[in-house]
This record gives structure tokens, C-alpha cells and sequence, in this order.
């Protein structure tokens, strides 16, 4: 599966492609945090909160092999990531 970015929908490298997935789960969980502010919920809510979480397994591979990197490697792939995000 090829990543996206939000702000050019390009494709995102390899290299940047974790942080890429990481970038779109953080602003699904925005949504969902929202929507499940609102009771009672929605069969929409419903939904999203099954997307959400049947999204889940790639994310936290994602999240986990991101982690695994020294300091410096996630601050050199950050800088690269927002470069081709903005």
C-alpha cells in the first residue's frame, strides 16, 4: 500500500512512509476523539471508531519501528517528512 501525505496527497518515500501513517492516525484519532465527545453515538461514530480500529495493527508497527530509531535518526526523518509535507 502506497502512503499518502495530507497536504499534497503525493506519494510519500519509503524512508518516510511510518511517519506518513503515523501523520494520518493522529488526525483520524482527532476525529474520533470528537465525534466521541458527542453522546449518544452515532451509527457514523460507530464506524469510524471500527476504521479507527481495525486500522490499528499497521499504525502501532508503524509506531514501533519509529521508536526504535536513535534520536537523531526520527529528527533527520521528521525534518525530511515535513519537507515533503509542505
Amino acid at each position: 500500500m502506497t502512503m499518502t501525505h495530507a497536504v499534497h496527497e503525493a506519494p510519500a518515500g519509503a524512508e518516510l512512509a511510518d511517519l506518513d501513517l503515523l501523520a494520518v492516525a493522529r488526525s483520524r484519532v482527532r476525529r474520533l476523539v470528537g465525534l466521541l465527545e458527542t453522546l449518544p453515538f452515532t451509527e457514523h461514530t460507530a464506524r469510524i471508531a471500527r476504521e479507527y480500529l481495525d486500522e490499528a495493527g499497521p499504525v502501532r508497527e508503524a509506531f514501533e519501528r519509529f521508536t526504535q530509531l536513535d534520536s537523531a535518526e526520527q529528527q533527520r526523518q521528521v525534518r525530511l517528512w515535513q519537507g515533503a509535507t509542505s
